[in-house]
C-alpha cells in the first residue's frame, strides 16, 4: 500500500510538471509608470475640487476635446456616461458585428480616456440601430434601468455639473441623442431624491449636481 501511494504521488508530481511546462510562463502585471509631466498634472489636481459628468448616447458621441479641456486644462474630475457600447452600429475594417462590435468599441472609448484624462461610464442600454424618436427607443429600452443606471453613477461621482451631449428634442437627430439626454435631465432630478431610482438610494448618498447644460457652443 504504501509502494502504491508513493506512486501515484510521483505519478502525479510528474504530471503537473509535464503541463506546467506545456503553458506560457506567468509574469505579474508591469506596475504603471508616470511621466514626470503626469506626476506634475496629478499635484495640480490635487488643489482642486471640481467635477462634470458628460453624458451622450454612443461611444463616437462624445467630445474629447471638452474632456481634455475639462480634465487637463480646468483640472476638473471628468468623465463620460455613453448610454450604450456602440454594439448596433457598423463595422467597415473587421467582421465584428453586435456584442463583438460592442467590446470593440468598449476598449476604443477605454484608450481615449487614457489619452484625454476622463473616466469612462456606461448603462445598460441596447444599441438597436438607428430610431427616429425617443419614444421609439423607450420601447426598446428599458427606460427605468438605463435611468436607475445614470442615478447610480451621479450618487457614485457626485459630479458638479452635467453636461448632455445633445438637446432633448428633434434636433438631435436621433432617436438614441434624443433619449439620452431627456434621461440626463430626469437622472439629475432623480439622484437628489431617495424616492428617485430607490435601487442605489440604500448604497449611494442621494445628491443632485449643481447644474444641468448642454454641451457650450465652442465644443459642438
Amino acid at each position: 500500500m504504501r509502494f502504491f501511494s508513493s506512486s501515484v504521488a510521483r505519478c502525479a508530481t510528474a504530471l503537473l510538471l509535464t503541463c506546467g511546462s506545456l503553458l506560457p510562463a506567468a509574469r505579474a502585471q508591469a506596475p504603471k509608470t508616470y511621466t514626470s509631466s503626469e506626476i506634475l498634472l496629478g499635484l495640480k489636481k490635487l488643489n482642486v475640487l471640481g467635477s462634470v459628468m458628460y453624458m451622450a448616447a454612443h461611444p463616437d458621441d462624445e467630445n474629447t476635446r471638452l474632456i481634455a479641456y475639462m480634465a487637463n486644462g480646468r483640472l476638473l474630475e471628468t468623465g463620460y456616461l455613453s448610454c450604450t457600447r456602440g454594439d448596433g452600429g457598423q463595422n467597415l475594417i473587421g467582421p465584428e458585428l453586435r456584442e463583438g462590435l460592442g467590446v470593440i468599441r468598449t476598449q476604443e472609448l477605454l484608450a481615449a480616456r487614457r489619452i484625454d484624462g476622463g473616466r469612462q461610464f456606461f448603462t445598460r442600454a441596447n444599441d438597436f440601430g438607428f430610431s427616429k424618436t425617443a419614444e421609439e427607443t423607450f420601447t426598446i429600452w428599458d427606460k427605468e434601468q438605463v435611468l436607475a443606471d445614470m442615478v447610480w453613477v451621479i450618487r457614485q461621482r457626485r459630479p458638479d455639473v452635467l453636461i448632455t451631449r445633445f438637446p432633448p428634442d428633434a434636433r438631435a437627430g436621433h432617436g438614441h441623442h434624443t433619449a439620452s439626454a431627456i434621461l440626463a435631465a430626469e437622472a439629475f432630478d432623480a439622484a437628489g431624491t431617495r424616492n428617485g431610482s430607490p435601487s442605489s438610494s440604500s448604497t449611494c448618498r442621494c445628491g443632485s449636481p449643481s447644474a444641468c447644460s448642454g454641451t457650450p457652443a465652442p465644443f459642438s
